[in-house]
């Protein structure tokens, strides 16, 4: 079993494993996402190409994963720093780029197994998501928001106006009266409040907090994984979420929900966070469903600390992403 071998693995070579490994059992789809506008820090721009200078897609390979790196969506016109009817932070320009990013998304999964996203600030979970759910019109993603963050503000209710504050509302149907979107009405919602929980909270605005009240959002912070243990909470996510065939699920992992001290090099850190080992068991468990298909990787900036807190955050989200396709757990 390639999950049982991986686990023993103790060192980061990996191109001495056995042909036994070398199985293509997975083919996924690495998408580049090398956008910070959705907040106000430049170095998350660089999260994709520090996140592949880890080796991880030859560990995939060596792991018995094909792998096709699609590349970097990139806007092709001119940024556009106008904000939103209320506030939003380059608003079109965050939406035009998650339009396109969206349509990457759309054909990785349409052409291979599973799609890899890498991020990138977390506004780019707006067309992640959205390309995900475009995929077949007859099945509902169901959404795994692994995150100190709840990033489900309005323009009106966010204290900052950054979009990366906001992805999440725009998917929701509750909230499709309440959001700014481009003058097409793109995008459009695709989950509704029963498809979507969360794992990790520590840091959220009040309206948010209101919002997940009132529309019954599963919801755990991290104080929750602690009383009542991750495992509880794993199985109360996938049995409210049913990942099934026609319930692809989608994972969005923000690289703050782990606890600065595994991931220093991001831009709204929280303490109390989830330990790295909490993070590869979330992913663990979401992977052995059989019915993952899209994953992000987000919120990696290598520009924040020294480097030994870039290598370390970069490690971190190495590590999580390699658990999560291949149930890899090796240092």
């Amino acid at each position: 079993m390639l999950r049982s071998f991986a686990r023993q693995i103790l060192r980061r070579d990996l191109v001495s494993l056995p042909q036994l490994l070398r199985r293509a059992e997975l083919h996924v789809g690495v998408v580049g996402a090398p956008f910070n506008k959705g907040q106000r820090r430049m170095g998350v721009k660089d999260g994709p190409s520090v996140i592949k200078d880890t080796g991880f897609l030859d560990d995939l390979r060596n792991l018995g994963v094909d792998v096709t790196d699609y590349g970097s969506v990139n806007l092709p016109f001119p940024e556009d720093n106008e904000a939103g009817p209320a506030g939003e932070r380059w608003h079109k320009t965050v939406l035009e780029y998650n339009r396109l990013l969206a349509n990457s998304v759309t054909k990785a999964l349409k052409e291979t197994d599973l799609c890899l996203t890498l991020g990138g600030d977390h506004s780019i979970a707006i067309g992640t998501v959205n390309g995900h759910s475009q995929v077949n019109p007859d099945h509902q993603v169901v959404v795994l928001w692994v995150d100190a963050h709840a990033d489900v503000n309005l323009g009106k209710t966010s204290p900052s106006g950054n979009m990366h504050g906001m992805p999440v509302s725009f998917h929701l149907r509750e909230l499709a009266e309440m959001v700014n979107r481009l003058p097409d009405q793109w995008p459009q919602p695709c989950i509704s409040a029963q498809h979507i929980s969360y794992i990790g909270l520590r840091d959220l605005d009040p309206g948010e907090v209101r919002m997940i009240k009132d529309m019954g959002i599963q919801a755990f912070w991290a104080s929750d994984v602690e009383r009542v243990g991750l495992p509880a909470v794993l199985s109360m996510c996938m049995e409210h979420l049913q990942p099934s065939e026609k319930r692809p699920l989608h994972i969005s992992f923000d690289i703050d929900a782990l606890d600065p001290m595994e991931a220093p090099s991001t831009g709204t850190p929280v303490r109390g966070g989830l330990t790295l080992r909490e993070g590869l068991n979330i992913v663990e468990v979401a992977r052995a469903t059989g019915h993952l298909r899209a994953f992000d990787m987000v919120e990696v900036n290598p520009d924040l600390g020294n480097q030994n807190d870039a290598n370390l955050t970069s490690q971190a989200a190495r590590l999580v992403i390699l658990s999560a396709l291949a149930g890899y757990r090796g240092a």
